[in-house]
């Protein structure tokens, strides 16, 4: 019994460990967010096949660049937070660069849109922008955020309450 049951139990462990090899390299989950186009404004807009191939060019730039001020955002704050351990460290110019970084990618996503504003037509442009001041305020309902005029609930007794208490959950 023990001789049959050990050279099945031995491929099946090989079998399952050459599976989490390939998971662990090629990582095929992570992929297919990787190369997942963006298609929502080329739709909303109805873009023509020239805009659809000037909006990815723009895209590719965009993105290319949110992600290198992403990693440098990311290695300022590494910085920040394992220097727990030295006496004088000036906090302060670090949060600056952190912030300047910050506004740079908040600058970013003003120059993309404006950019593809560019490439629409009057129609478009008019479309966009009403996409954009929503995107900003929150489509509304449950699911958005605050709008003006609409009420916070009271707080809780006994202090501050947490920052989503209150609010609908995020879709």
């Amino acid at each position: 019994m023990k001789s049959k049951l050990l050279p099945i139990l031995l491929i099946f462990l090989v079998l399952l460990n050459g599976f989490l090899i390939f998971m662990i390299i090629k990582k095929p989950h992570e992929s297919k967010r990787a190369f997942k186009e963006r298609t929502f404004l080329p739709e909303q807009l109805n873009f023509s096949e020239t805009q659809t191939e000037q909006f990815k060019k723009l895209d590719k730039e965009h993105r290319s660049l949110m992600m290198s001020l992403d990693k440098t955002i990311m290695s300022q704050k590494d910085v920040l937070f394992n220097s727990f351990q030295q006496e004088n460290f000036n906090i302060d110019s670090l949060t600056n660069k952190i912030g300047l970084l910050e506004a740079k990618k908040e600058s970013e996503v003003f120059n993309f849109f404006k950019k593809v504003r560019t490439i629409c037509t009057e129609e478009q442009a008019i479309k966009i922008d009403k996409l954009i001041k929503q995107a900003i305020r929150g489509v509304g309902g449950e699911g958005g955020p605050r709008q003006e005029g609409q009420r916070m609930p009271p707080p809780r007794e006994g202090g501050m309450q947490p920052p989503n208490e209150g609010m609908p959950p995020p879709r």
